[in-house]
């Protein structure tokens, strides 16, 4: 079972937050295909809004770590890539629709647990810091400066 989205994996970041709850209902399809009662069609539609909505947050989410000027900005952009590859070659590779379903089951659960609720909110942890951090040198400075 894939874990639902709640306010814990927040990035408080409104866009990116709409994206992730997105892409959760989204896999969570994905997650729950049968087999037996879904079409052709339906599993290619399916497919294909996840993985151009997939595409969409990861070119969202890379300008938004650019602004905030996350310095892993190199590395997960690798994962993203990592994530773009893995559901292309399932998708080129299979061999039948069971192959995919559990190759895909497996790609989803590995990007919510392992990407959005480890490293992306890696990222919020980092801004978090840093906007502490400012602060606190800011507050310094002010301090220095009145003495």
């Amino acid at each position: 079972m894939l874990p639902q989205w709640n306010s814990n994996f927040s990035v408080n970041h409104s866009i990116i937050d709409e994206q992730h709850k997105r892409l959760f209902k989204l896999a969570s399809q994905v997650y729950t295909l049968d087999a037996n009662a879904a079409t052709k069609h339906r599993i290619s539609l399916l497919m294909r809004e996840f993985y151009d909505y997939m595409k969409s947050h990861f070119k969202d989410e890379e300008e938004y770590m650019k602004t905030i000027g996350y310095p892993k900005l190199d590395e997960h952009k690798r994962q993203h890539e990592e994530i773009v590859e893995s559901l292309n070659k399932t998708i080129k590779e299979a061999s039948s629709f069971k192959q995919i379903r559990i190759s895909l089951k497996e790609i989803v659960k590995k990007w919510l647990v392992e990407h959005i609720l480890k490293h992306d909110l890696e990222y919020e942890r980092w801004r978090k810091k840093e906007r502490k951090s400012r602060a606190n040198l800011q507050k310094n400075t002010e301090f220095k400066s009145l003495s």
